[in-house]
């Protein structure tokens, strides 16, 4: 398995149950973000469900909120509309070994969100999860494990040979923040795999199955 970190100075993910107006971002990726980088990666779609595993945590410093002009569709009049993002933003993804070398140089630009959220690869290193009770956090779990948190349905990879795209796969997910705080950590506590490095459980996710 390697862990291949990813950082960008901004983040955002689009809230699935926003309409107009305001712009929130998610606390974490969707796992369709996670299949556009990957796509990004190999220069060619990427289907979570034909990987055998993917695991996943994201973090950073806080969040900030911008101004933006907008343009209404088939008006010349513009809008501002305000619109959150993360800053400092550091993304963790563990995969199979072989997908070491489609980050050493990835063929198209790596997004943590939307086009201004440039990402570049900090580091790829082999690495070895432990089995253990460890705190979850910085990304998204099935709503079996039981543990409290934000629910939300989100896309899990969208079809590329259709345009315009469409979604191929939609699950329910509790979205996990990252744990910041010692109850947090209790309360996102479970028997998962875990990263001495990073002091965190890592929820590795199988669509394959």
């Amino acid at each position: 398995m390697i862990r291949v970190k990813l950082r960008a100075w901004t983040a955002s993910f689009r809230f699935p149950t926003f309409q107009s107006g305001y712009q929130p971002t998610l606390p974490v990726p969707p796992p369709s973000t996670i299949q556009g980088i990957l796509s990004a990666a190999k220069g060619k779609p990427v289907y979570l469900t034909e990987l055998s595993y993917i695991g996943y945590i994201f973090r950073s410093s806080g969040k900030g909120l911008d101004l933006e002009k907008i343009y209404a569709l088939g008006k010349v009049e513009t809008d501002i509309m305000k619109r959150e993002f993360l800053y400092n933003a550091e993304l963790y993804v563990y995969l199979p070994n072989e997908w070491k070398e489609a980050f050493k140089k990835p063929r198209y630009q790596l997004l943590l969100g939307r086009s201004s959220d440039l990402a570049t690869v900090e580091e790829i290193v082999n690495i070895n999860l432990e089995e253990r009770e460890a705190p979850l956090g910085g990304t998204v779990v099935p709503i079996s494990l039981g543990i409290p948190g934000m629910i939300h349905t989100l896309v899990v990879e969208y079809d590329y040979s259709k345009t315009p795209r469409k979604a191929k796969l939609v699950k329910p997910f509790i979205i996990l923040p990252y744990p910041r705080t010692y109850a947090e950590r209790k309360r996102q506590t479970s028997r998962t795999l875990y990263d001495p490095e990073l002091d965190i459980g890592v929820y590795i996710h199988r669509w394959s199955q």
